[in-house]
């Protein structure tokens, strides 16, 4: 009974399937006109006009020819010696009295607060110095590829801080030993 009651059910949904995907009226095609293409425009080449080699335009007068100076002849030596009076006796000029100088008080010596003394300077030597000693610490042929690289650019990042302090570029010498330090501290893990 239930597979007869299934079939039933069955027949009754393909029959609404089939009816729903069926027209009553058949729609008759639209016509519409065909689209002309028109003809492409004709093609006019103007010939260009000969060209005649070798004939240059006739230039206006530029007027006259800028002056020619002659060479200067060289000078000949007189042969005759020069003579030249003898100057009297000249009288003795007396030098001004000499005052003694008067000292200024020195200047003070400019020096930039960025000096190899200042604590910013021991600051930044610190943190290559730990960055150094954590790469010393490790071993570098098992790491892997990217462990690798971060190993040689740590060392590039303290061998630049301690350019930039050579420099007396503090403000870089610090990026750069700082990016060291964490490179070499992201090393120490592992």
């Amino acid at each position: 009974m239930k597979t007869a009651m299934r079939a039933s059910v069955l027949a009754l949904l393909v029959g609404l399937a089939g009816a729903a995907c069926t027209t009553t009226r058949a729609a008759a095609p639209v016509e519409r006109p065909s689209l002309e293409v028109p003809p492409p425009p004709p093609r006019v080449v103007v010939p260009l006009p000969p060209r005649q080699p070798n004939q240059l335009e006739p230039v206006e007068n530029l007027g006259p020819a800028p002056p020619s100076f002659p060479k200067p002849r060289p000078q000949r030596e007189n042969t005759t010696p020069k003579v030249e009076p003898k100057p009297e006796d000249p009288k003795p000029v007396e030098p001004p009295p000499v005052s003694p100088p008067v000292q200024q008080p020195a200047a003070p010596q400019l020096r930039l607060p960025e000096t190899s003394g200042s604590p910013q300077v021991s600051q930044i030597v610190e943190v290559i110095g730990r960055a150094r000693a954590i790469l010393n610490k490790v071993t570098f042929e098992p790491l892997a590829a990217a462990a690798k690289k971060a190993y040689r650019e740590s060392q590039m990042f303290a061998t630049q801080a301690e350019d930039a302090l050579k420099a007396n570029n503090l403000a870089l010498a610090k990026e750069f030993a700082e990016k060291a330090e964490r490179l070499a501290n992201q090393l120490q893990g592992r």
